[in-house]
């Protein structure tokens, strides 16, 4: 049997270069995705350097994408309080207070990530999605832009800037944000999900029904694409099917059943005065 020696797991005495090399670990298990040893790995690196915090910092980034957000937030404290000139923990703190629902919290720590590292070009995206929440449309706008001509692949800038161009009327232009998105990153379910519902504005049915299933391929929880799935199949005549996306909603969100039924029927209604 092969047994992995992990030499971080035994070292005891305080040493920056020693912590180092634990803090490595934990990036490399971090890219890799095995956010348990990741974890692990920057304990120790801070077991051995109390002061280190960039392992402070990726330490809560690792619980974040655990989805540990209580455990995610005082790293980022911690770290920041340590070294309050680096970015990161800042722009990771934004993160963490959006999804709270802190929406000025946030921004005020996106704003603060971009003072410190004005090349962050996912700190623009998500302060452009915060802007577009709050009404401020041409700041989201100047944000995205500002986002993509730092990084030309960044796809959340490209999701937003879809959105936004979606909800001026801009369909052509929001479909080229949307394809863009998929062809940096082409497992973004919510840009399939996005692009579908452009498409189906647009009157490609056939298309909108393709995406929302490239959504569902990557997001098995993403009930809305069910619902829109179901309703673009009803459109098209395809009862049967749509049903099916009906009744995985109805399992993923209870609740809503109601508000959905009464969309059937004038989808239904509207279905059947077309072919008078």
């Amino acid at each position: 049997m092969h047994l992995e020696f992990n030499i971080c797991r035994y070292l005891r005495m305080s040493n920056p270069i020693e912590a180092k090399a634990c803090f490595n670990k934990g990036i490399e298990s971090l890219v890799q995705k095995e956010l348990k040893k990741a974890i692990q790995h920057f304990d120790q690196a801070i077991k051995l350097d109390n002061r280190y915090a960039l392992a402070y910092s990726n330490r809560g980034l690792a619980w974040q994408k655990q989805g540990d957000l209580e455990k995610a937030l005082p790293d980022f404290e911690q770290a920041i309080k340590l070294n309050p000139k680096l970015a990161d923990p800042y722009y990771y703190r934004g993160l963490v207070r959006k999804k709270k629902g802190d929406l000025d919290a946030a921004l005020a720590d996106y704003n603060r990530a971009l003072q410190l590292n004005p090349r962050m070009a996912e700190a623009f995206s998500s302060r452009g999605s915060i802007r577009k929440k709050q009404g401020d449309l041409s700041g989201a706008l100047a944000d995205f832009d500002a986002s993509l001509r730092i990084d030309s692949a960044h796809a959340e800038a490209y999701n937003g800037r879809g959105l936004l161009r979606q909800e001026k009327g801009d369909l052509s232009g929001a479909l080229a944000d949307f394809d863009a998105a998929l062809n940096s990153s082409p497992d973004y379910a919510e840009a399939f999900y996005n692009r579908g519902l452009a498409r189906k504005a647009k009157g490609d049915r056939a298309g909108a029904v393709t995406d929302f299933a490239g959504a569902l391929q990557f997001r098995p929880d993403l009930a809305e694409a069910y619902a829109n799935r179901g309703l673009t199949l009803l459109e098209l005549n395809k009862d049967t099917e749509a049903q099916r996306d009906f009744d995985q909603y109805v399992r993923l969100k209870p609740t809503r059943w109601i508000k959905l039924q009464g969309i059937i029927e004038k989808t239904k209604r509207q279905r059947q005065q077309g072919k008078q």
